[in-house]
C-alpha cells in the first residue's frame, strides 16, 4: 500500500477509534458524574497530574528518535526496550516514597494509596510502549483503534459496576489498571512476535535515538508542568471540590483537541517524516494540517461556550451547575490550543525537538508567572489568564517553531485557521442572541441545530471545493 492510502486508510481508523472512544467516555462521565462527588473527580485529578508527570521520565524520549530512524537494529530496540523497564521501576520506587508528601501538601489521606496503586501503571505501560510505537510507525492503525477501543470499553464497565458498588475514587483507579493491562498486554504479545527481545543492553547504541528524543522529554517535563499549574494550584488554595468543578471542565474542553488532534497529528507525523526534506510538501501539507483541525476544532469550542448550561446539565447534572463558567472560560482556550500543538509534527520529521524544548522553556516561564499572580485574586482569574496566554502563544509559537521548521510565513499560518474562526464567529452572533431567550432546554437544542446547520452553511458558500477534496480524500480506498 501506498503511503498517501496508508495515511489515509491509517486516518479513518484514527477516526473510528477516537469518535467510539470518545463516546465511551462521555457515557463514563455522564454515569460517574452522578455517582461519584467532587472530592472523588479533585483527588483522581491531583493523582492523574502526579502519574502524567512521572510517565514522561519512563521514555526518555526514545518514542520519538524511534519514529524519526528509519532503521533500527534488533540491538537497539532491545537496549530501548530493557531501559524503559528499567526507568519505570525506579520512577514507580520514587512515586511511592513521595505519596507522603503529596498527602500532606494537599491534606488528604487518602493520596497515600490511591498514587502507589495507580502508579503501577508505569511498570505497566512499559511492557507494550514500544512494541505501539512500531505499530504507529507502520502505520497500523486499524490495529491500534480495535486494541484501543476494546480496552477502553471494558475499563469502562469495570469502573462503572466498581463505582455502583461505592469504591468511590477506587472505581476509578482500578478501571484504569485494567485498562492499562488489556492495551499493553496486546502490543506486547503481537509485537514480540515481529520484534523479539533479546538480553542485551547497550547504551552507546541508542545515544542517536536519546538525542532527538532527549529534548522531546525536556519539552513534555515543562509543557507538562505549565498545562498542569493550574490545577496544582487550585487544588492547594481553592480545595478539592472547587477543583473537581475547574477539572471536569477542562477535560471536557480537551476533548475535542484528544480525539480530533490525534486522528491527524498520530497519522501525520510518521508520514511526514517519510517526505522530511521535501520543503514545499512540508508546507503544503502542515498548512492543511491547520486548516482541516480549525474545521473541525473552531465551530465544537464555539459551540461550548454558546451552549455550557445545558451541556453541563445534561453532562454532569443540576448539583454540578458551577462547571458551566470555567466552560465558557476555558471554551477559547482549548480552541486556540487546537492548532498550536500541531508543530510537533515538524519538531520528529526534521529531528529539532531541541527547538521545541527551548520554546517550552520560554512557555513555562511566563505561564507560571502570569498563573501565580492570577491565583492571587481568584479561580475564575485563573481560567482567564490561561485563555489570554493562549491567544498570545499563537504567534510567539509560530515565531519560535513553526517558521523555523518549515519557514511558512505568518499570514499563510494565520490564513490557514482564519477562514474556520471567521465561519464559526459569524454563524455563533444571531444564534446567541436566541439562546438568551431561549430558557427551555429543547428551544436550546434546536439552537444548537440551528448552530451547526449555519457553519454547514457558511463552510459550504466559502470554500466550497476544500470540502468537496476533503469528502473525496475521506471517501477514497
Amino acid at each position: 500500500m501506498q503511503l498517501r492510502e496508508k495515511t489515509i486508510s491509517g486516518a479513518k481508523w484514527m477516526t473510528v477509534s477516537k469518535i467510539a472512544n470518545s463516546s465511551i467516555q462521555i457515557l463514563k462521565l455522564v454515569i460517574l458524574a452522578r455517582l461519584l462527588s467532587k472530592h472523588d473527580f479533585g483527588i483522581i485529578a491531583i493523582v492523574l497530574m502526579v502519574l502524567g508527570f512521572t510517565e514522561i521520565f519512563a521514555d526518555l524520549g526514545f518514542a520519538v528518535g524511534l519514529i524519526h530512524k528509519q532503521e533500527i537494529t534488533r540491538k537497539q530496540y532491545s537496549s530501548v526496550f530493557w531501559i524503559n523497564l528499567i526507568l519505570s521501576v525506579l520512577l514507580y520506587g520514587i512515586l511511592a516514597a513521595t505519596s507522603p508528601l503529596f498527602a500532606s501538601f494537599y491534606g488528604e489521606k487518602i493520596l497515600l494509596s490511591v498514587i502507589p496503586l495507580m502508579g503501577l501503571q508505569l511498570i505497566i505501560n512499559t511492557f507494550g510502549k514500544m512494541f505501539y510505537t512500531f505499530k504507529t510507525k507502520e502505520l497500523e492503525f486499524k490495529f491500534i483503534a480495535l486494541v484501543d477501543m476494546s480496552a477502553l470499553a471494558i475499563g469502562t464497565i469495570l469502573t462503572v459496576v466498581l463505582a455502583l458498588n461505592n469504591f468511590g475514587v477506587y472505581s476509578l483507579v482500578y478501571g484504569y489498571l485494567i485498562q492499562s493491562i488489556i492495551t499493553q498486554g496486546i502490543y506486547f504479545f503481537s509485537g514480540i512476535r515481529k520484534f523479539p527481545i533479546s538480553f542485551y543492553f547497550n547504551f552507546k547504541e541508542i545515544i542517536d535515538l536519546l538525542k532527538i528524543g532527549g529534548y522531546q522529554v525536556g519539552s513534555q517535563v515543562l509543557d507538562y508542568l505549565s498545562n498542569k499549574m493550574d490545577v496544582f494550584l487550585i487544588g492547594r488554595f481553592f480545595g478539592m471540590e472547587l477543583l473537581g468543578l475547574y477539572n471536569l471542565a477542562k477535560e471536557l474542553v480537551m476533548k475535542p483537541i484528544q480525539i480530533i488532534n490525534p486522528i491527524i497529528t498520530n497519522v501525520a507525523t510518521p508520514a511526514f517524516a517519510k517526505f522530511q526534506n521535501d520543503l514545499p510538501m512540508i508546507q503544503e501539507n502542515y498548512l492543511k494540517v491547520l486548516k482541516i483541525l480549525s474545521l473541525f476544532n473552531f465551530p465544537i469550542f464555539f459551540g461550548f461556550f454558546l451552549f455550557a448550561d445545558p451541556l453541563v446539565y445534561l453532562l454532569y447534572g443540576s448539583e454540578k451547575m458551577g462547571v458551566a463558567i470555567f466552560l465558557k472560560i476555558l471554551s477559547f482556550w482549548g480552541m486556540f490550543n487546537s492548532v498550536g500543538n500541531p508543530a510537533g509534527i515538524l519538531m520528529v520529521a526534521k529531528g529539532r525537538t531541541d527547538l521545541g524544548f527551548f520554546w517550552t522553556i520560554v512557555r513555562i516561564v511566563i505561564m507560571t508567572l502570569v498563573i501565580l499572580i492570577a491565583g492571587q485574586f481568584s479561580i475564575y482569574a485563573v481560567a482567564f489568564s490561561q485563555t489570554a496566554i493562549a491567544f498570545c502563544f499563537l504567534f510567539l509559537y509560530w515565531r519560535m517553531m513553526v517558521y523555523p521548521l518549515s519557514f511558512i510565513k505568518l499570514k499563510d499560518y494565520v490564513k490557514s485557521c482564519s477562514l474556520a474562526f471567521a465561519v464559526a464567529l459569524v454563524a455563533a452572533v444571531p444564534v446567541w442572541f436566541l439562546a438568551r431567550i431561549s430558557n427551555n432546554l429543547y428551544f436550546q437544542m434546536g439552537d444548537a441545530a440551528l448552530f451547526g446547520v449555519l457553519v454547514i452553511l457558511l463552510y459550504w458558500l466559502t470554500d466550497r471545493k476544500f470540502l468537496i477534496d476533503l469528502k473525496k480524500m475521506v471517501l477514497s480506498r
